[in-house]
């Protein structure tokens, strides 16, 4: 590993540790409020329709199925290697609910923002972000790198993978469900996952 990508995974896991202690210390910060604020007081025609189906790609019951049914695919066109990598994807959801029980930070509620979606877990980090980092990640990496997959199949599940990755931090917290240092923390979480899966999927 060169030391640049090493410098990369030091500032991340940096930047994991400080945001860690941060939430810990504030349940409720001004940085938390502000963004929810702003991302709630948006206003469009079936927004939060869309919202909801950004999201539910992450919900218990959807994920792991989705991983299941990714990797059927893998193995039924014959990408074996992709097949069992994509059912590693598991292993960060697993870790990250280790996460959450270890940090144990409140999800937003009434009394601070409108809350569309509830849920029993604690919120730091976002397992929604999390998986979508790793999971979409891992598939828009395998669209650009494996070649041998039809170019409308790469193009149509690479755009619609960026999208997902790029708009479930937005969906999080429009729907109330997180704070912003929540999907911050989800992102700092998934890239290292996601690097710990690519290092050993690109190595050949």
């Amino acid at each position: 590993m060169n030391k640049r990508l090493l410098t990369f995974y030091a500032v991340i896991a940096a930047s994991i540790i400080g945001l860690t202690f941060f939430v810990q210390m504030h349940s409720i910060s001004a940085f938390d409020l502000y963004m929810t604020k702003e991302i709630q007081a948006l206003k469009a025609r079936d927004l939060t329709i869309l919202m909801e189906f950004i999201s539910i790609f992450g919900n218990p019951g959807v994920a792991p199925l989705s991983i299941l049914i990714t990797a059927l695919i893998f193995f039924r066109t014959r990408y074996q290697r992709e097949g069992w990598f994509t059912l590693s994807v598991a292993i960060p959801d697993l870790f990250n609910i280790l996460i959450k029980i270890a940090v144990h930070r409140p999800r937003p509620t009434l009394a601070d923002a409108k809350v569309l979606l509830k849920f029993t877990q604690s919120g730091f980090p976002s397992g929604h972000v999390v998986h979508y980092v790793v999971f979409f990640g891992f598939l828009l990496v395998v669209m650009f790198a494996n070649k041998k997959i039809p170019s409308l199949c790469r193009i149509s599940v690479g755009i619609l993978s960026a999208f997902l990755i790029l708009t479930v931090s937005i969906s999080r917290i429009y729907l109330g469900a997180h704070w912003a240092t929540d999907v911050l923390g989800g992102y700092l979480f998934g890239f290292i996952y996601l690097g710990i899966i690519l290092k050993f999927y690109l190595h050949r």
